[in-house]
């Protein structure tokens, strides 16, 4: 069986864990020796894709002492993410309150189960079956069912009064996928993951970024909440200017109203103050195209809502048509139309709408 190897050109994917001090106010769980706590922020990236999709969850992310006992759950809420998505962004997934005691090991849980889609539009359903350690040895998986569990080590000191990082790099850029697309249900993935620390993870350079619904948007202030799971932040936008991103008002009303997920990215995060200054602003959707011109389309989205999308100024990945199913990320409006950043066609609509699944994912 040939072996393709894909994914990454460039530095990596990543899980991040970033310790810091009462980020965000959350709640983790698990023993530990100490009253006194820190807290844990877990986050995703990756850099340029040879994939349009490459869909994964992640289950279950705890931190663990092998001596002591210890240990905190960073993520317990299942999480779907589409890594290629998450283009040279520190993405925020979760973050938890731990003991402040030293941990010497990640375990993660997560689905068998991973989607690939080429920039074809072909799409193939594959399995993790294996990952590679330091030494490019192959190993297999523990997995159980339709869910598997690796433990890797490397430590994670959770200090009271300090900021601690590292960061579990999954090196999509080694990862070999077999049996793409043969349909026999036989595609494998071996991933590989290993530990960055101290000055690695900084030379990530890399901004960060929040994935959620907005609420309580306060124009006047240029001000909203930004939610996902247990997480809660206050947004500034006043820093963006309307050069950059026109009508932003309108897109992130039309965010708040419809539920639409939305990005915010920025240099830095306040921990203290549980507030972001946002840097740039993404609103994602998807559903179905029609009256296509060269600069704009209509794209139904959430079965029945509408929206004219002008694309003039997009990056545009697959040739778009008539019927086909895309996902969009806007920047803005221009008082008809709302701005396209990105469109990615996915596939031609072959089926009726309320049997397709929209993305609920974190990217």
């Amino acid at each position: 069986m040939s072996t393709k190897r894909v994914f990454f050109n460039a530095a990596a994917v990543a899980v991040v864990l970033v310790v810091s001090l009462s980020l965000f106010n959350s709640c983790g769980g698990g023993g530990g020796g100490s009253s006194s706590t820190g807290s844990v922020a877990l986050y995703a990236t990756d850099s340029m894709s040879d994939y349009k999709q490459v869909i994964a969850t992640i289950n279950k992310v705890t931190v663990m002492n092998t001596g002591s006992g210890a240990a905190c759950d960073v993520l317990t809420i299942p999480t779907t993410i589409d890594i290629a998505n998450l283009s040279n962004v520190l993405q925020l997934l979760n973050v938890a309150d731990c003991p402040a005691v030293p941990y010497n090991r990640l375990h993660m849980e997560f689905e068998k189960s991973v989607e690939l889609m080429n920039y074809e539009g072909k799409k193939s359903p594959c399995s993790f079956t294996s990952y590679k350690d330091e030494a490019n040895h192959v190993n297999r998986l523990q997995c159980s069912g339709e869910t598997c569990t690796l433990d890797i080590n490397g430590a994670v000191n959770v200090l009271v009064s300090q900021h601690s990082k590292v960061a579990l790099d999954f090196r999509l850029k080694d990862f070999d996928v077999a049996s793409f697309g043969t349909g026999t249900g036989s595609c494998s993935v071996t991933m590989k993951v290993s530990p960055l620390h101290g000055h690695e993870f900084e030379h990530l350079y890399r901004h960060e970024g929040i994935t959620g619904l907005v609420s309580d948007l306060t124009t006047s202030t240029d001000t909203f909440t930004l939610s996902r799971g247990r997480l809660s932040a206050t947004v500034v936008y006043s820093g963006i200017t309307s050069t950059g991103q026109p009508g932003l008002d309108d897109l992130l009303l039309r965010a708040q109203q419809d539920g639409l997920r939305t990005r915010v990215t920025t240099s830095s995060i306040d921990y203290a103050s549980k507030t972001i200054e946002a840097s740039g602003i993404f609103v994602k959707t998807e559903g179905l195209v029609s009256n296509l011109t060269t600069s704009t389309f209509t794209l139904t989205y959430k079965k029945d809502k509408t929206m004219t999308v002008d694309y003039g100024a997009a990056v545009v990945k697959g040739a778009i048509a008539n019927d086909d199913w895309a996902e969009v990320s806007l920047y803005g409006y221009d008082g008809a139309n709302f701005l396209a950043a990105r469109v990615a066609v996915e596939y031609e609509c072959t089926v009726p709408y309320d049997q397709k699944r929209e993305m609920d994912t974190e990217d």
